[in-house]
């Protein structure tokens, strides 16, 4: 056994180092970087990402190595509060407002707070937590997120690190379903498994969705399930996934559209009624007369309000200020 070890430390004994050192470098930006703290941030970020690249150069065919060395790599965030995002305090607000029967697309943080009558646990901390933007806004988080959230939550125990230790363990599986399915369908497609690498070990996958606590990780991983299934010609099963990809998160709508070519007109007009079928299906316990109106508006004010990562937006404004438009108008009709 122990000569084992030591041919093993002989032969791999760089790649280990280096995972080594990415762990203190995981550590370093879970426990101890300051979000203002720029010059840190970017230099984990660079020293993170070189790490990542030698790595796959060096052991791009040892598959369990680099399937551990992901998994490690995110469970060092497993006991730490998201530092770059205060998305989660609204997650687990939506969440425990779920648990107790009521509505996120129907009552908005400040409303709840402001009547005082309902009470929910760590409310004034969760409140103040998501910041005045989100508590004055219904929820714009689709259902199965929501039913996540109120899961999560549940399991936690009613505290703020329960649901969070909760998320972080659905979100870190749902990165191992992507490596996994990622990695049967690209040898499907005829391409280097381990390709799936530049994902699974990426520093910005590891630190945004299992740090920071963003679920595009469990969007992705029933896109990528269904891409598997559609290419397996189990297109029915494809469509139910692609349904599910989308009530985490909205943004597989936008490839709706290059499933005709692939499936051909009439097969592709069943596909996205399953897709609908499965939307409504699970939207329908959220169902209200308001809930429709309620989700679409704050859904739109991402595109009419908004200007987070705005730099094509902020190009525009600035000419549009040059020929004497108001800046707080801009947003609006280029929304549109």
């Amino acid at each position: 056994m122990a000569s084992r070890i030591s041919s093993y430390w002989n032969l791999h004994r760089l790649p280990i180092l280096m995972v080594l050192a990415s762990m203190l470098f995981y550590f370093s930006f879970g426990y101890h970087l300051l979000r203002a703290d720029f010059l840190k941030l970017i230099s984990l970020y660079l020293a993170l990402f070189f790490l990542c690249y030698k790595l796959i150069q060096f052991e791009k065919w040892n598959f369990n190595f680099l399937l551990v060395a992901g998994i490690l790599f995110r469970l060092i965030f497993l006991l730490c509060e998201p530092n770059l995002s205060q998305d989660y305090f609204r997650f687990i607000w939506d969440g425990s407002m779920i648990n107790q029967g009521l509505s996120p697309y129907l009552l908005t943080p400040d409303t709840i707070i402001e009547n005082g009558k309902i009470i929910l646990p760590n409310a004034d901390v969760l409140h103040k937590g998501m910041g005045e933007l989100s508590g004055r806004n219904f929820s714009n988080y689709p259902p199965l997120n929501q039913m996540i959230f109120a899961i999560s939550v549940f399991l936690g125990g009613k505290t703020v690190m329960g649901a969070i230790l909760s998320m972080r363990i659905f979100i870190i599986l749902a990165d191992i379903g992507i490596f996994y399915f990622g990695k049967k369908l690209l040898r499907l497609l005829n391409r280097s498994p381990y390709l799936i690498f530049w994902y699974f070990l990426n520093p910005l996958v590891i630190i945004e969705l299992t740090g920071n606590l963003h679920f595009e990780g469990i969007m992705l991983f029933f896109f990528v399930w269904s891409l598997y299934a559609l290419i397996k010609n189990k297109w029915l099963s494809s469509a139910i996934l692609i349904a599910l990809s989308i009530l985490v998160k909205l943004i597989p709508l936008m490839f709706l559209p290059l499933f005709l070519s692939f499936l051909g007109f009439k097969k592709s007009i069943k596909f996205y009624l399953i897709i609908l079928m499965v939307i409504l299906l699970f939207s329908f316990p959220f169902y209200d007369a308001d809930f429709l109106d309620n989700y679409t508006h704050t859904v739109g004010l991402w595109f009419s309000n908004f200007e987070f990562n705005a730099g094509l937006f902020n190009l525009v404004k600035e000419i549009s200020i040059l020929f004497g438009a108001k800046p707080w108008e801009v947003i609006k009709i280029y929304g549109r």
